[in-house]
């Protein structure tokens, strides 16, 4: 389905500036003496697990400040890459389950537990699988249980199962309740890059470019309900008094300090730490270097400000040498999609299935010459699925520079144009739409949904980006933020980027919006019941 994204993307960066105005008379005061505020429950961070663990707190009856250290709200979240996973067997009845992809499940389901939760998780899927298959079922099959699956194995089974369990099990309720809000979501259900299955949500951008839909529904919701939001107030202390958090203290972006003392909980919701290179390389054990020169795809306020915070109270931080990379180019993003992508190097072949894990989509490309991929589109993508716009709401032919974009009427051309030999560029083509009609694929991927043969075709130019940080603070099932000898610290929550635990030592695409909204409404409620 084509998406009205143009129209969107406008509404979003007018939302976006009202909202600004709106809460403007909580932004940065006149400098003067400190400023101290007083409330039940206070969230740091003003992105989507911020804003989630807000509205559901406010929503309990409970008087709550939200403290952003930008001018605007939304944080990371606003500039996602707009995709959120939950099994989903309404939308899924429309695709047809490949060869591939039911071997895939037998695969998993012939795995060795790894533990107790991985062996039920195992049973279900097998139960309802066998259903399926005997039913004759042809569309996608899929259930929370299979998530489940795909995130701990695709982690490596770093995540804690416990975590995982609840983040399935509240995967589709999590993409309801934000349409309950004002969200809308695509009917054409597609794979983000790294999902390893087809159950990404697509919104439709009526908030808004990238991840407003995801973030700014909301933040609505809770200045309607009366909650009041702080920009430009930067927490730098976590207040601890008798052993329980009671606030957080901070600066203004004018050098006003303030506190925000809060008699019923603290929210951590300050995202991970990927533009922040002296972080990310004293902790990175996996990747070559984690130096400046790799470029991060979160905003340079991705600064790991939570986890400092909560480290220095004596908050356990687990999993924090698991970094991602994500494939992609962040200035040309049309898609988050994979289904109807190919990767191809310099010299127009492919090199690894597409519908892979993140770490090894990157590990593959770093190895080509310079760490330079194209992904290459066809006109169904581009125009049909997308509307001719980026997710970034921009018009894509516009953007065709024959540098990081190229545009062509064949494929012979697009290889010429971009410096490929035609030759092997148009079998790296002809093999993948062989796949897609029930050929085996060479590199052995799964998703699949249409052939690359529309034109015109387009070539963007990607590389690698640092794009998640899986580490963080360790929590409960209730969002409690333990410290290093496992205890509750009473009073202290954590929802989004800044808790670890989850997803392990990889995140699969498309699996972080669904988190955010999860953990952050389980923050929130927490908070609000006095835990």
């Amino acid at each position: 389905m084509k998406r009205k994204i143009l129209a969107g993307a406008l509404a979003g960066i007018l939302l976006t500036a009202g909202l600004a105005l709106i809460i403007g008379c909580a932004t940065e005061p006149r400098r003067g003496r400190a400023i101290n505020l007083e409330t039940e429950i206070v969230v740091v961070g003003g992105g989507g697990a911020g804003f989630s663990a807000a509205l559901t707190a406010r929503e309990a009856g409970r008087e709550v400040i939200v403290i952003e250290k930008l001018s605007l709200v939304g944080g990371n979240t606003l500039i996602a890459g707009s995709a959120a996973n939950a099994a989903n067997p309404e939308l899924q009845r429309r695709k047809t389950m490949s060869a591939s992809e039911i071997a895939s499940i037998r695969n998993i389901l012939a795995l060795p537990p790894h533990d107790s939760y991985m062996r039920r998780w195992q049973e279900n899927v097998r139960r309802d699988f066998e259903a399926h298959q005997a039913r004759g079922a042809t569309y996608i099959f899929d259930s929370p249980e299979l998530h489940k699956l795909h995130t701990y194995i695709g982690g490596d089974f770093v995540a804690n199962p416990r975590l995982v369990e609840i983040f399935g099990s509240n995967a589709l309720d999590s993409i309801h309740w934000l349409a309950s809000l004002g969200a809308g979501w695509s009917d054409d259900i597609s794979a983000a890059v790294g999902a390893m299955w087809t159950r990404s949500h697509m919104p439709t951008f009526n908030f808004g470019p990238q991840g407003s839909n995801f973030v700014l529904p909301q933040e609505r919701r809770f200045t309607q309900l009366g909650g009041r939001t702080y920009l430009e107030h930067r927490a730098e202390k976590i207040i601890m008094e008798g052993g329980r958090a009671v606030g957080v203290a901070g600066t203004t972006s004018g050098g006003t300090p303030f506190t925000v003392r809060a008699s019923m909980g603290v929210i951590l919701a300050t995202g991970g730490f990927s533009s922040n290179v002296e972080m990310r390389e004293r902790y990175n054990r996996f990747w070559p270097t984690l130096a400046a020169h790799i470029p991060s795809s979160n905003i340079d306020a991705a600064q790991g400000d939570g986890i400092l915070m909560a480290d220095a109270i004596g908050a356990n931080l687990i999993d924090m040498e698991w970094i991602q990379l994500l494939p992609i180019n962040w200035q040309i993003f049309l898609t988050a999609s994979i289904s109807n992508t190919i990767y191809v190097n310099r010299y127009g072949d492919r090199f690894i299935h597409e519908d892979g894990r993140r770490d090894d989509l990157s590990s593959a490309i770093l190895r080509q010459p310079n760490g330079l991929f194209w992904l290459i589109y066809d006109t169904q993508t581009v125009d049909q699925l997308l509307g001719g716009v980026t997710t970034s709401g921009r018009d894509v032919r516009s953007l065709v520079d024959n540098r990081a974009l190229f545009m062509a009427d064949t494929i012979e051309d697009l290889a010429r144009q971009k410096g490929a030999d035609p030759v092997r560029f148009r079998r790296a083509v002809d093999d993948f739409n062989a796949a897609v009609a029930g050929a085996p694929d060479p590199f052995g991927r799964n998703v699949f949904e249409w052939p690359i043969n529309q034109p015109p075709f387009f070539a963007v130019r990607g590389t690698v980006y640092v794009h998640h940080t899986m580490g963080g603070v360790e929590i409960n099932e209730y969002c409690q933020v333990l410290d290093r000898n496992g205890r509750i610290i009473p009073g202290l929550f954590a929802a989004g980027e800044v808790v670890g635990g989850i997803h392990g030592a990889n995140r699969l695409g498309a699996n972080a919006i669904t988190d955010i909204l999860v953990f952050g409404r389980i923050a929130g409620a927490s908070a609000a019941a006095g835990r």
